[in-house]
């Protein structure tokens, strides 16, 4: 022991020594949400749709400048505005985030975003790949 480390200790130890102030537990930074496919993991098939078109409205919000709420799910892409560059940036943004590549001429031509998450939906789950174009393309099918 040196001479130092004897004098704090002889301070810390001191009955005149005043307690030290507790310091405060550091914050922690909020965790984040999991990641959107892990999410959809465990959800149920309805649940999955809903959580993919959700998404469908929060991506096509971000390429056309728009709070997600604004996007009428309803309309076609094209009505909404999602054109060549745009439709690209959505494809791009939607296979960051869900790891899959849809076809562009799909995200381009789907007649709403509910179509567009069931055809997303298809390319997420094994079973149903291959099917998605067949079954999804027509909507009176759905």
């Amino acid at each position: 022991m040196t001479v130092d480390q004897a004098v704090l200790d002889w301070f810390s130890l001191s009955p005149s020594a005043k307690p030290r102030p507790e310091e405060p537990e550091p914050e922690l930074p909020p965790a984040a949400p999991p990641p959107l496919t892990a999410v959809l993991r465990h959800a149920s098939p309805t649940e999955r749709e809903r959580l993919l078109e959700d998404h469908v409205c929060q991506e096509i919000g971000r390429v056309l400048n728009c709070p997600p709420e604004a996007v009428d799910r309803n309309q076609t892409m094209t009505d909404l505005g999602v054109r060549s560059m745009t439709g690209l940036e959505l494809q791009r943004r939607i296979a960051g985030v869900l790891t899959v590549e849809p076809e562009l001429t799909f995200v381009l031509s789907a007649p709403d975003t509910g179509t567009l998450a069931r055809y997303l939906d298809r390319l997420l789950t094994p079973s149903k790949a291959g099917t998605e174009q067949r079954d999804i393309a027509d909507p009176a099918t759905t």
